[in-house]
């Protein structure tokens, strides 16, 4: 008989610990896994600044073996010292050997980048957003209204099956598709938009109907280079997923403070063909070019390359096939949680 528990801290945010959640239904068993304050006073987080966004805490109880583990899912390098020093292992997505603080790394694992999912919904999302909210004594890390609100966004995201179903749709030309948040951040205004709108506007000089752009205010510095790339109104998740899901192949690079952003999970998630930028943090597993996916280094090659992943079916499906192996072998919530608790 499974005597493992598991107990996750009720003040986490849901929205971005939705997948790793996932991770701990399916390797203990929904039925184990419990949200209970009594296990994290000592982590102090409500005097600890951004720690609500940072990272999500939970322990594993197997008969009188209790191991405390810390999912650091933040866009920074940076390391929670008191997180740290609290738990046995200290996951983290945006870590770096090279960059990151060496005097971190003996309880760190690196994870691959997760992404928002559906959970729960009705009776059952009402009831852990109003449970959580009594079992912090009433006293959530944010407001009561933010508390909700990220309960409700997590009900707004697509469930994990969704991202795993294919779309099969038949265009009279090769069809591109990439949106993105026109990110004020120094590193993107430098790296990250630019890349983006290179990938655009090459889609858009060659034989490929694209579709898509940039969401911005007029507001951001760089609107008026980007003008012509911006779009006012907001796709929806589910028509995000479908239209990237038809697009012949995607575009990575790294994002906010040069971290493995959402999409790149999201592309192995559907088994894409990624063209990306090289990557700035570590991986469990490598991302190997010319077989999980295709790096380019240097932009001024890019139609070469697109035009190679348009004209080479073969290779094209050579990617696909490699990304979503490297997602169940490594992305997957069940691999995250078990790489974690190993």
């Amino acid at each position: 008989m499974n005597k493992t528990k598991v107990y996750i801290d009720p003040t986490i945010r849901i929205k971005y610990s939705s997948f790793y959640i996932r991770g701990l239904y399916d390797v203990f068993g929904k039925e184990n896994v419990k949200f209970s304050g009594k296990y994290f006073d000592s982590l102090k987080r409500a005097s600890d600044p951004y720690s609500y966004d940072h990272y999500m805490a939970f322990v594993v109880i197997n008969n009188k073996s209790l191991k405390k583990y810390v999912i650091d899912f933040a866009d920074r390098r940076t390391i929670k010292e008191r997180a740290y020093i609290w738990c046995d292992r200290y996951a983290k997505i945006n870590f770096s050997t090279y960059l990151s603080d060496n005097s971190f790394h003996e309880k760190i694992i690196s994870i691959p980048p997760g992404f928002g999912i559906n959970l729960w919904e009705g009776f059952e999302l009402v009831y852990n957003c109003l449970l959580n909210f009594i079992k912090c004594k009433f006293r959530p890390l944010v407001s009561l209204k933010a508390h909700i609100l990220d309960y409700y966004l997590q009900f707004k995201r697509p469930k994990l099956e969704e991202y795993h179903s294919e779309v099969i749709h038949e265009r009279n030309k090769p069809y591109v598709f990439l949106i993105g948040t026109l990110w004020p951040h120094e590193n993107c205004i430098e790296g990250t938009n630019l890349y983006r709108k290179t990938f655009v506007e090459t889609c858009e000089s060659m034989n490929i109907d694209f579709e898509g752009g940039f969401f911005s205010n007029q507001d951001h510095p760089q609107y008026k280079l980007f003008k012509d790339l911006i779009f006012s109104e907001r796709y929806s998740v589910k028509s995000y997923i479908e239209k990237t899901k038809e697009s012949l192949f995607v575009f990575n690079t790294p994002a906010v403070h040069d971290c493995h952003g959402w999409k790149l999970g999201e592309y192995l998630a559907m088994g894409k063909a990624i063209i990306s930028t090289p990557l700035s943090n570590n991986l469990p597993g490598a991302l190997t070019h010319g077989e999980n996916i295709h790096f380019v280094s240097n932009l001024n090659n890019l139609q070469e390359d697109i035009s190679m992943l348009l004209s080479n079916p073969s290779y094209r499906k050579k990617l696909e096939t490699g990304a979503k192996n490297y997602y169940l072998n490594y992305v997957v919530p069940k691999e995250v949680i078990k790489s974690i608790t190993a």
